[in-house]
């Protein structure tokens, strides 16, 4: 959850240096989750070392596997 929390900071940022629009957290945390949530990595992720460090801009870095997504959950 922390990760998650400082990429939507670095978001916030990003947001305001690209489109000059200021979002409060709880906005930034509405649209982080809309459009990037989906592609976080898995907990597990987080608990290796050789990790490279998240983007700059707010974006999770690929995982190099992807979560299953509900809809083929929910097909399993």
């Amino acid at each position: 959850m922390l990760a998650q929390v400082t990429l939507i900071e670095r978001y916030r940022a990003s947001v305001l240096r690209r489109e000059g629009r200021l979002l409060d957290s709880d906005s930034a945390a509405l649209e982080w989750i809309a459009r990037y949530a989906e592609h976080f990595p898995s907990p597990e992720h987080f608990c290796r070392h050789d990790v490279p460090a998240a983007a700059g801009d707010g974006r999770p870095q690929p995982s190099g596997r992807r979560r299953p997504s509900a809809a083929s959950r929910s097909a399993a």
